[in-house]
């Protein structure tokens, strides 16, 4: 891999939210990672195909296809099932956390959230999933 960007991580924001996906690809592009956005799920899932992202953050609640059929999708493709998806949610965790998990996803984080913790969550799970 000779490529000019081989330390930067792809990341796919998958949230109907114009505000949140805009605050999150800021942070992190600032990090240095490479940043798409899907404003609902139907197009996250076919951007995920195309970008075949290290990490993705997943709204749960959108219009259309929430966020829980929306990464059964894509943990149901062979190439795409290993991407780590950490949830987003303005729920409380309770209830939403035991099904995030169900449904295959690495983390949740509560919005609003401290632009820090969302650094942090990105480099323990990019960190421990050890992508390349």
């Amino acid at each position: 891999m000779q490529e000019n960007d081989t330390d930067k991580k792809r990341i796919l924001i998958i949230d109907d939210d114009e505000m949140i996906t805009t605050l999150i690809h800021q942070i992190l592009s600032k990090e240095g990672h490479l940043v798409s956005v899907a404003n609902n799920g139907i197009d996250g899932v076919k951007m995920a195909s195309e970008v075949k992202p290290h990490l993705i953050f997943m709204d749960i609640t959108m219009p259309g296809q929430d966020g829980y059929d929306t990464t059964e999708q894509i943990k149901n493709n062979p190439e795409l099932s290993e991407i780590p998806i950490v949830f987003l949610s303005g729920q409380a965790a309770g209830e939403d956390k035991g099904r995030v998990f169900a449904k295959g996803g690495s983390s949740f984080i509560r919005k609003p959230f401290a632009n820090q913790q969302l650094v942090s969550m990105v480099a323990l799970i990019l960190d421990t999933m050890q992508v390349d």
